[in-house]
């Protein structure tokens, strides 16, 4: 961060310089000008002023509301039970004021029609804003793909833009100027519903699936669910056919239970069809439309979507059983420089806000540790090798693989001294918010380290335009 804000000042510093030259050259030429347009701010200008008030507000926040920022939350964990959010609720509110996060997550789940969608955003933004304490706009995320699996337009016909071509299909079909276009399409329907973050577009290769683990996925369900139902005991000496029949019944009743209890579990933990999601196996043609997609949906509007390229590092082979057990990609760091790492450079360079970092392990880089959770590979690799100057989020934390694991302490501590800005669904909000003010305070995280986490949070809310930040001596 220290080197991306030096290297904004040069820059800003050259253009002040520039200005001045031209300041100074002949006054004939302009001398029947009376009337000047107002002069075009650049983006060097733009950055520079970003970056200075989001440097400024963040001396005025308590550690707590810095911590916040550093988490983005689906909007149903907010709220007891297992009712589905559709509307703002005073628990929701309660609780966004209480934990002051960064941003909600809907899914499909939540929106029923676009006018709901709509009204309940709205009111959650103007309950945020008309707040006593902080007031940073949230980031209101969801996952559009265009189409295919990861589509809200699947939930309700209402929104009709989007939610028929997967991005495979768009892979194999579109230039590169029409995947720009269905870019702008996808960001200009979010804008117009209230999003302003966007969990896409995919940089991942499609792969040949890696056998999983079948015994490690099989424990993992029986911890979840708890061991079947046993085979009765039958003495057929002592026991009528009649009994022994109505035992049997009932036995198989329970295994019937038991396995759709099962089937339910790992629903909702698999990845069925990843690869549906992902432009193709090419890594330059895969660059070359997850870029398109990105400057398409930056394109809307003033400020554009944020995007949030996935899934750090490549997942494809394992990713149908990536949430539940540990995974591992073998391939070693000179051929995934080659092929898998190209993509997302593509993606950096396009400018994309976020990366998000997945639960596999680069056995050859970091032994077993999933990358979301690896110094490794988020800040050696992605970071300081790779270059990326934006927001490192990890994928949920709340699945089997993580929580089987590591304790809610434990995962996001690490996922944050590791260098994640922002944990995605941890396992208990209120845990993970307080290990990492306990963690600071017993100077197991540099506080420079939260700073400099929230100084890009803020940064990218105020450059998307999300945020328009108070002046220093408002006293807000």
């Amino acid at each position: 961060m220290v080197e991306m804000m030096k290297r904004i000042t040069c820059i800003f510093l050259v253009f002040c310089l520039c200005l001045s030259l031209a300041g100074c050259g002949s006054g004939e030429e302009g001398q029947g000008e009376d009337i000047q347009g107002p002069e075009k701010v650049s983006e060097e200008e733009l950055d520079r002023q970003a970056f200075q008030k989001a440097g400024e507000y963040l001396k005025q926040m308590t550690l707590s509301e810095k911590i916040g920022q550093m988490f983005l939350v689906d909007v149903d964990k907010l709220v007891k039970g297992e009712e589905t959010v559709t509307a703002v609720s005073p628990e929701l509110l309660q609780a966004i004021g209480e934990y002051k996060i960064g941003g909600v997550v809907f899914g499909k789940r939540n929106i029923q029609t676009a006018d709901q969608i709509t009204s309940l955003i709205r009111d959650l933004n103007q309950s945020v804003a008309a707040g006593e304490e902080l007031k940073i706009p949230l980031y209101i995320g969801t996952e559009e793909e265009g189409g295919g699996r990861n589509s809200i337009a699947a939930a309700t016909d209402t929104i009709t833009s989007t939610g028929y071509v997967s991005p495979a299909e768009m892979g194999k079909n579109m230039t590169e100027g029409q995947l720009e276009n269905t870019g702008e399409v996808i960001a200009g329907e979010l804008i117009d519903l209230g999003f302003n973050l966007n969990f896409a577009p995919t940089a991942d290769l499609i792969g040949e699936e890696v056998p999983a683990d079948r015994q490690a996925v099989s424990e993992c369900t029986v911890s979840a669910i708890g061991e079947g139902p046993e085979y009765p005991v039958i003495n057929r000496k002592k026991i009528s056919k009649k009994k022994k029949k109505k035992l049997v019944k009932a036995y198989q009743k329970r295994l019937q239970e038991y396995n759709a209890k099962w089937d339910a579990f790992l629903n909702v933990w698999m990845e069925d069809d990843y690869n549906s999601s992902c432009f193709g196996d090419d890594e330059e043609q895969v660059g070359e439309a997850a870029a398109a997609m990105i400057k398409g949906m930056h394109a809307v509007g003033d400020r554009g979507i944020c995007t949030v390229l996935k899934m750090f590092p490549g997942i494809a082979p394992v990713a149908k059983y990536h949430k539940l057990v540990n995974t591992k990609i073998d391939t070693g760091l000179s051929r995934l420089r080659r092929t898998n790492l190209s993509p997302f450079l593509a993606g950096i360079q396009a400018g994309t806000d976020f990366i998000m970092v997945g639960h596999v392990a680069l056995s050859k880089v970091d032994q077993d540790v999933p990358a979301s959770l690896s110094e490794t590979i988020m800040t050696d690799l992605l970071r300081s090798e790779m270059g990326f100057e934006g927001i490192i989020v990890t994928e949920q934390m709340d699945v089997p693989v993580i929580t089987n694991a590591y304790s809610t302490e434990q995962a996001v501590v690490r996922a944050i001294s590791s260098g994640a800005d922002m944990v995605y669904d941890p396992e208990d909000l209120q845990a993970a918010l307080s290990s990492v003010q306990q963690a600071v305070l017993d100077q197991k995280i540099e506080e420079e380290m939260i700073d400099q986490a929230v100084l890009r949070i803020l940064y990218n809310k105020i450059r998307r335009g999300i945020w328009d930040p108070p002046a220093a001596d408002d006293g807000e």
